[in-house]
């Protein structure tokens, strides 16, 4: 089966819950997690002005280390 014919079984097995809604309702936050919230944007790192050049260089290396996985496997 190539990849097309896979992709058209996906649609066909799930056609039938397109329209299905699911009610979720309103999300409650906790004290525990706002206090975690409250404590990771205080953090000096997340300042206005902080330097945030090791996100791109932590992106990076993240692509890299998958493009090699997809490369070795």
């Amino acid at each position: 089966m190539g990849e097309d014919e896979e992709y058209e079984e996906l649609v066909r097995i799930l056609e039938p819950f397109r329209d299905m809604r699911i009610e979720t309702g309103p999300v409650t936050l906790t004290d525990d997690y706002l206090r975690m919230v409250e404590e990771v944007e205080s953090a000096p790192e997340n300042q206005s002005g902080a330097d945030k050049t090791w996100v791109e260089a932590a992106q990076h290396e993240f692509k890299e280390y998958f493009a090699r996985l997809a490369r070795e496997n």
